[in-house]
């Protein structure tokens, strides 16, 4: 025989279970004990919004790096050009001046040539004297001017290598300071952190690469040579 149950014990089970239990009996993920629904979307109201302003805060101090950095960069830039323009300003004073030496010391030389004439034919000892000091001093100051030429081109040359070495440099620490900021904390685990790791060794390597061989630098024959490679 099947078991009959009363209408009235039926009632009363169903009747056990409030109508509210769809909400804090049941619980929400964070929820709290003893914490009714409008209080937990109060809480997670509050939350979301400190975790918005957090997000502003930090946005708004990235931007401000970044734009320091810009300004830093650009006033870097605009030093480094005013330094060159005064470097070659200078240079060319100083390579005028020294043409115009030269010109005056080969033209005060000119003097001590010998210059044969009908009354004249043959120098005297003196004369073949000044003639030979003539020769070596016009020799002497176009070697002297050459080598000034020469040590000006070595001192651009070591310059531009410098100025190669510090950008690699630069852009090695930035590198680096960039896989820093991006870089997987101690507890993320092996598998996050290997990709991080050959991502840090391909990009040393490309930077290692573009330093190329400044430091094994060494000096041509001349210095002209080597600024026309």
């Amino acid at each position: 025989m099947s078991a009959i149950v009363p209408r009235q014990q039926c009632y009363s089970a169903t009747s056990a279970v409030p109508a509210t239990m769809t909400g804090s009996v049941l619980g929400m993920p964070g929820q709290l004990a003893n914490e009714s629904i409008v209080e937990y979307r109060q809480r997670f109201e509050a939350q979301l919004a400190l975790i918005e302003a957090e997000e502003q805060r930090q946005a708004a101090a990235e931007a401000a790096r970044l734009q320091a950095k810009a300004t830093s960069t650009a006033e870097k830039q605009r030093l480094q050009a005013e330094v060159e323009a005064d470097t070659q300003a200078r240079r060319k004073e100083a390579q005028d001046l020294l043409q115009r030496h030269e010109a005056t010391n080969i033209e005060k030389l000119k003097f001590w040539h010998f210059e044969p004439s009908e009354q004249h034919d043959d120098a005297t000892p003196e004369e073949q004297h000044k003639e030979f000091l003539a020769k070596l001093v016009t020799q002497l100051v176009y070697t002297c001017n050459h080598l000034q030429s020469e040590l000006a081109n070595l001192r651009r040359a070591v310059e531009n290598h410098k100025g190669l070495h510090e950008d690699a440099t630069r852009a090695l620490d930035s590198r680096v300071q960039d896989l820093e900021q991006v870089a997987p904390r101690p507890d993320a685990g092996e598998s996050s952190s290997v990709p991080s790791t050959r991502q840090l060794e391909e990009r040393v390597d490309h930077v290692v690469a573009m330093l190329g061989d400044i430091n094994t630098f060494t000096a041509p024959a001349t210095i002209s040579k080597q600024l026309d490679t």
